[in-house]
């Protein structure tokens, strides 16, 4: 990374870039694979070099791997490829007509083109905050959480969704009792079929991790050990920690501010253009046409960060952008692997076919005559295979 003299010379870049995360420093790299020989420009709100996000609330979370190994690129690979990293001074303000963007620390910069890759933050609950309570969205929220965690104390995780399955797992790993309270049916509920939702939450159940669905809470209650939980059908539960997982929003701070059409994240066309010139948007913080659920839509996946940063490069680039492919996502439960690719619309009735494997799963989902997704468990080969034929008919036996 440049140093700070170098930093004091950044008036005027070809791009700058937004949020330092997945989708900022892979589009980086795309706009020089891309030709692109301008000065590139990152932009992160972190302190942190840019860092991978999934092993925060896995490996991280549990020590098996360290903070140094989760970086995205070395420090010398930004200087070999000429990528400035602006780190800790995150911008507050874009003129998109002027075509400059002001930081937190009074640094002005002029672009040719910018690109947002905010992300998003973590969804919170009014009333439930400060000590006991954590998320994990960064690398921050998985240090406080991992110092916090000790054998035996209780940890309650609100949400059964991916990112809370996963910390849960970790947390229970590490010795603290955990349960988790899911409004749903059940878990990752919308996101995979009944099927490996069945399955995968026996597997927490064996692994002593007790999960009440239809769990509403009504109201919270701060008490001297940490906070208690009062349910809507009158149960209560007690917590020494609150792990808060109930889905994230979009960062369109800035986006709105400055004008841009955002409808659940920043509003990109095909090639990822935003409502202003020369203005692109990436990432967790983008809502693209989505044809599988005929809307906009944000997709929170490390895939759909790089290939949307990719698209962004091409187009600033003025080449034609990579050929489109289902989007793909995965979790670590419990020792098994998921993995997911295509879209189900919830708003149609689908299909699921369960097909054992040697060691896991596969799920088929068909809507309207067609493969809309698959699930795999612990079943890579059978995922590559099934990855490709998303969108074709279904077959008649």
């Amino acid at each position: 990374m440049q140093g700070m003299e170098d930093l004091s010379r950044l008036r005027h870049v070809h791009t700058t870039i937004i949020g330092a995360g997945h989708a900022g420093v892979e589009c980086a790299w795309a706009l020089r694979a891309a030709g692109i020989e301008g000065d590139v420009a990152l932009f992160g709100a972190e302190a942190h070099a840019p860092y991978e996000r999934p092993p925060l609330s896995k490996a991280l979370l549990t020590g098996a791997t360290s903070e140094e190994r989760i970086a995205l690129r070395a420090d010398s690979a930004y200087e070999k490829s000429r990528v400035t990293i602006v780190a800790g001074d995150p911008v507050e303000r874009l003129d998109t007509a002027g075509h400059v963007l002001y930081t937190r620390s009074g640094r002005r910069v002029s672009y040719e083109h910018c690109v947002l890759a905010t992300g998003a933050r973590a969804r919170g609950i009014t009333g439930v905050a400060g000590e006991g309570v954590y998320a994990v969205r960064g690398l921050d929220d998985a240090r406080r959480l991992r110092e916090a965690l000790r054998p035996g104390c209780r940890l309650l995780v609100l949400g059964a969704g991916y990112l809370g399955l996963e910390a849960a797992c970790s947390a229970r790993k590490l010795g603290a009792e955990v349960l988790v309270l899911e409004q749903g049916g059940s878990v990752m509920g919308g996101k995979v079929s009944e099927p490996t939702a069945t399955r995968i939450g026996s597997l927490h159940h064996d692994a002593g991790i007790e999960i009440r669905h239809g769990a509403a809470v009504a109201r919270w209650e701060r008490t001297g050990a940490g906070w208690r939980a009062h349910l809507a059908d009158g149960s209560e539960a007690d917590a020494d920690l609150v792990l808060v997982s109930i889905g994230a929003i979009a960062e369109t701070a800035l986006a709105e501010a400055s004008g841009l059409i955002c409808l659940d994240g920043v509003v990109v066309d095909e090639c990822c253009r935003t409502s202003a010139p020369d203005v692109y948007a990436i990432g967790d913080c983008a809502s693209a046409f989505r044809g599988e659920l005929q809307r906009h839509a944000r997709i929170e996946s490390v895939q759909n960060a790089l290939a949307q940063a990719r698209i962004a490069a091409a187009a600033i680039a003025g080449k034609h952008p990579p050929a489109p492919r289902p989007p793909t996502f995965w979790s670590e439960q419990q020792g098994r692997r998921l993995q997911m690719a295509g879209l189900v619309n919830p708003a149609q009735p689908s299909r699921d076919v369960l097909l054992p494997t040697a060691k896991g799963w596969l799920v088929e989902r068909y809507q309207a005559g067609r493969l809309a997704a698959i699930e795999a468990v612990d079943s890579p080969v059978e995922f590559i295979k099934g990855v490709p034929r998303i969108g074709t008919p279904e077959s008649v036996s």
